[in-house]
């Protein structure tokens, strides 16, 4: 929920694999500093992401780069931006807390 308590966000997880995760890893094609057009390039042809999805990565983790990413797949919602940055503060810090169970 969101401080005024009008926002609510659900997330699920799922595993990238191993190739994917290399590819979004600090120096693969996909990573943090590469172009979000040639990411998705990427992302949509080797692992057949939809290409929407694949420009829309709000962040990497831990400490902005690594394999672990948030993607907005919503659609038709408004108002997701306002809670991008209070999203990905709390995804960095769950990242640095060590694996998810």
């Amino acid at each position: 929920k969101s401080a005024n308590k009008h926002n609510r966000l659900f997330c699920t997880g799922a595993p990238l694999g191993e190739e994917a995760c290399t590819e979004m890893d600090n120096g693969g094609t996909a990573d943090a500093n590469t172009d979000s057009k040639v990411r998705a390039k990427v992302l949509t042809e080797k692992f057949d992401w939809d290409p929407t999805d694949a420009r829309k990565i709000w962040c990497y983790g831990p400490d902005g780069r690594g394999p672990n990413v948030v993607v907005d797949v919503t659609k038709g919602v408004q108002n997701m931006t306002d809670m991008k940055d209070s999203f990905t503060s709390a995804w960095q810090w769950a990242t640095k807390e060590g694996v998810m169970a």
